[in-house]
């Protein structure tokens, strides 16, 4: 009889080991499909921005230096000519992964159609009418709540025929570098898409009088933020300024080499805390 138990038990073991190594199995294929799904996603968002020689056919010299934390980003960078003038912008959409990448191909399929069919051309009423509509993506069809969804950007538009720029932020910065000389367009204290109660939105569009020479950084806030050197702080706007003021004076292709050089050495052994996207042109 205790022979007939054992022998029970047993068999009992065996089949919860079986069955547990199975959820294993299953569990491991499952993550196994999510992380071909999110790299053939990082592949498709990648065919979407626009490749690096196309800034470079456009203006004498230019780079792109982006690195999304995870297969998919929340970042975006992005040109568009149209007519005379050339559009270029780089957006931080909120978060990163899947959320921030859903929201980096609305920012730039409302962009490209604001200027083609609406006949746009003003960065601000630009901006204002990419803050109305992607607010209205998120909260139309919501039934309560409000989504504080969106993203801080800076947009620029050039003419380099007359040798015009306007400038709008929406809550990112510009730097300009003129004869080794940093000059910092500050950013506005109201983003695309977020709610903001109980006041009203307003960007402002900043001519800029072209110079040959002139370089033009757009950027997201990961580099500054990242976090590294040798008492793991934030590589922070000063250290940022300090090199790209140092670099001005180099082609745009070495100076993505000393940026990443720079990114990768301050990063160390730290975990990349955010997407990275620094994107620069030469007039």
């Amino acid at each position: 009889m205790e022979a007939l138990k054992e022998k029970h038990l047993l068999k009992k073991g065996m089949h919860s080991t079986s069955t547990a190594e199975a959820k294993v199995v299953h569990l491991e294929n499952r993550i196994e499909e999510m992380d071909q799904s999110l790299r053939y996603a990082g592949k498709l968002q990648q065919a979407i921005l626009p490749h690096e020689d196309i800034f470079r056919n456009v203006f004498t010299d230019a780079f792109v230096f982006y690195e999304p934390k995870d297969f998919v980003g929340g970042d975006f960078y992005w040109i568009y000519e149209f007519e005379n003038d050339v559009y270029i912008a780089v957006g931080d959409c909120t978060g990163h992964g899947v959320p921030g990448a859903l929201i980096t191909i609305a920012g730039n399929t409302i962009l490209r159609q604001t200027i083609r069919t609406k006949g746009v051309s003003n960065p601000a009423k630009i901006m204002k009418i990419l803050d109305h509509e992607l607010s209205s993506l998120f909260n139309d069809n919501l039934t309560s709540g409000v989504h504080q969804d969106g993203m801080d950007i800076v947009f620029c538009k050039f003419n380099l025929e007359s040798m015009q720029a306007q400038f709008c932020s929406a809550g990112r910065p510009l730097v300009l570098v003129r004869s080794g000389n940093l000059i910092e367009f500050k950013k506005s204290s109201f983003a695309i898409g977020y709610e903001v109660f109980g006041r009203k939105k307003y960007f402002e569009t900043t001519p800029i009088k072209l110079k040959k020479g002139d370089q033009f950084y757009l950027f997201s806030d990961g580099y500054t933020d990242q976090f590294g050197g040798d008492n793991v702080k934030k590589f922070n706007r000063k250290r940022f300024r300090n090199l790209l003021q140092s670099i001005s004076e180099l082609k745009m292709t070495k100076q993505k080499e000393e940026i990443i050089h720079s990114f990768r050495n301050w990063k160390g052994i730290q975990e990349q805390i955010d997407d990275v996207t620094l994107l620069g042109v030469r007039i």
